[in-house]
Parts: C-alpha cells; structure tokens; sequence
C-alpha cells in the first residue's frame, strides 16, 4: 500500500492509455459554478456490474460503484469550492472514487489525499486529477489505497470528505473509527449523501459516539435531473466546541 507520488504518475497519454486498455471509457463534462471539470470515466457501469466474479462478490460483497459519477460528488465538489475554508487544509478523500470531489478541494487550495481500496479507482482519479490541476496545484496531491475497516497510520487531517460512502451500515462503526483517528483536534468531515434513510442511522450512531453532526441540503442537477443530497459536518464533541466552519 503505497502513496503514489505525482512524480510516478507518468504521463496523461500513457495513463489513458492504460485505462482504455482495462475499459471502455469516455470524458463527461461536469460545470461546477464557473469551472469545467472534464471527468474520464466507465462509459457503462452496467457492463461491470455483470462482469464480477459471483465469488469475489461474496468475500466482501464488492461492486465497482466507484466507476459511477454520483450526484454527491458533484454536490460535495461544489460545497468545497465555495469560498476560502479549503485553501492550505490538509484534506482526506475517502472513496475518492473518480476523484472530482478531491479534485475540487485540490482546485480550492487544499492539499489532499486521495484514498479507495480499488486499484483502478485510484488510476481513474490520478488521471482525472492531473487532467483538471495545473502542475504546481497537482503537485500538493497523493493517492493511496486504503481500506478503513483495517487500521493504519496516514496522519492525521483538518478535513475528511467522503461523497456516497454511507450505504451499507456495517461500515458505520469503522468509518467513525477512521474519523477519530485521522481528524485533528479543530478538525471536521464532510459527508455528503442522497438523502437516504440509512444515512440517519450513520448520524445517530455518530451522536451516541461523541460526535456533533450537523446537516445541510442543496439541489443537485445531474444527467438532466435534480436531486437533493445532503451534506453531513462532523465533528469529535471531546475536542471542545468548535467553530460550525463550511455550515456557519
């Protein structure tokens, strides 16, 4: 599990290369406010879907949801651009997926490290980020595979941000583990979701935990839709009371 450097990412052409080469891929454009993020992303989720192996699925029940843009990506992306909270914070994707929230963050100022348990996520988003960053900007990102049911040491952060991660309940205890390891003492996560019940469920647990969660909605439009999504602040109660921060 190493952190994949910028300066071992090689080159935009041979890295395309390399993803054509494992999929059928295609670049969708995504507008953010003023800017224009071209994604390079898995043009049909479906056929990955039928191609999982039935008995990988049923040691860790894994699908390539990652593969997917989902509409809390791109309502985190746009909650990370807004203003100034991101510039200089050290930042932590979670699932980063495709990479666009993190890639956000990174356009926004921060220094971030993107973080999956799928190999090929992380060449998607190393891709997508050195796509969508000016040279100086990707120069500040890394990218590690990291699973956070399984404890390890990557420092500690002012911000975690995870889009889409609160689907399955038996992640919810880990999840909040990771937080209380990786968030510094100021620090809080941003979770952003499709307002699913499940999610209310991650937030009571978090309460009960000795966490603060705060929650605000925004409309999302997307593949010619709108949804609402719902971004969860989270914060550690034991570190004191802290400043709202982004919902201030």
């Amino acid at each position: 599990m190493n952190v994949v450097a910028p300066s071992d990412s090689g080159t935009l052409d041979s890295l395309r290369r390399d993803l054509s080469k494992r999929y059928d891929i295609v670049d969708r454009e995504i507008v953010i406010g003023t800017t224009e993020y071209l994604m390079t992303v898995v043009r049909d989720i479906n056929t990955l879907v039928d191609s999982v192996d039935p008995t990988a699925f049923a040691v860790d029940e894994r699908l390539p949801y990652w593969a997917e843009l989902w509409s809390s990506s791109i309502g985190l992306a746009g909650l990370l651009m807004q203003g100034s909270a991101m510039k200089g914070k050290a930042v932590l994707e979670l699932g980063c997926g495709l990479g666009l929230a993190g890639v956000a963050a990174a356009n926004a100022g921060a220094q971030v490290l993107f973080t999956d348990y799928e190999d090929d996520a992380l060449r998607f988003a190393r891709y997508n980020a050195m796509r969508n960053l000016g040279t100086e900007t990707f120069s500040t990102v890394r990218l590690k595979n990291i699973d956070w049911r399984v404890p390890e040491e990557i420092g500690t952060f002012d911000v975690v941000i995870g889009a889409d991660i609160l689907y399955e309940r038996k992640n919810f205890g880990p999840l909040l583990t990771m937080l209380e390891r990786c968030l510094r003492p100021a620090g809080y996560a941003i979770i952003t979701d499709p307002s699913r019940a499940v999610a209310l469920e991650f937030v009571e647990l978090a309460r009960i935990s000795g966490f603060r969660v705060d929650a605000i909605s925004t409309d999302v439009t997307f593949n010619q839709r709108t949804g609402t999504v719902v971004h969860y602040t989270v914060r550690n109660t034991r570190h004191g009371d802290l400043q709202r921060g982004m919902l201030k």
